[in-house]
């Protein structure tokens, strides 16, 4: 009789364990699946911000004479001896040649007032060219240039101070092909549809005098 009253209470009692068995390893699924959505919703939230992130532009190689002609400048007016001669030797190997007579009186100023000027390259490529001057304040340059057409022209200015300079490149119809606000070391790149004249035109805005090198390529 005891026997039996045993054998009654496991058949009640172990039906309602399993189905609570069942449960808690059910709710264990849902719990571990929320946490792993959870992280991958932080991961994916974490992702965007490290591709966000974006290096500065390089600069061109016009970019970076005009750059470098300008920091030149600046060099030699704080008699810095060694960081002339490192902007100039990067003027040599882009092959960089004066087109006006200031600017090359400016640059056998640079070469003399330093040690031992870097030696000429020899059987380089013709490099652009690039014309150097000083601009009063509220004035304006304008230079003008026959373009062949087809082929790409690269025009940037390095300037001192920076950010007083105005380029602008016009068309011989009057039509403004690129202009840069402040210039200093911002190309403007083009490519003629034609053979014909253009006008670059230098400004400056600013309440004083300001060095310029305009750079052609």
């Amino acid at each position: 009789m005891r026997l039996r009253a045993m054998v009654h209470r496991h058949h009640v009692l172990g039906p309602g364990r399993v189905p609570a068995l069942g449960f808690l390893a059910l709710l264990a699924t849902v719990l571990l699946a929320g946490c792993t959505s959870q992280g991958g919703a932080e991961n994916s939230l974490a992702r965007p911000l490290m591709q966000g992130s974006t290096a500065p532009r390089a600069m061109s190689p016009v970019e970076r004479l005009a750059n470098d002609l300008a920091m030149a400048d600046v060099a030699f007016e704080n008699g810095d001896a060694k960081a002339l001669a490192n902007h100039l030797q990067s003027v040599d190997l882009a092959g960089a040649t004066p087109s006006d007579a200031n600017g090359e009186a400016k640059l056998n100023a640079w070469r003399s007032s330093i040690a031992a000027a870097p030696p000429a390259m020899r059987g380089r490529v013709l490099g652009p060219a690039y014309l150097s001057g000083i601009l009063a304040a509220g004035s304006r340059i304008n230079t003008e240039q026959v373009l062949l057409g087809g082929k790409a022209v690269s025009i940037a200015a390095g300037t001192a101070p920076r950010d007083t300079l105005r380029l602008r490149i016009v068309r011989g119809d009057g039509k403004i092909v690129c202009e840069k606000s402040p210039a200093h070391a911002r190309e403007c790149r083009f490519v003629p549809t034609y053979t014909q004249r253009f006008r670059i035109e230098l400004y400056n805005t600013g309440p004083e005098d300001a060095r310029y090198h305009l750079v052609f390529d």
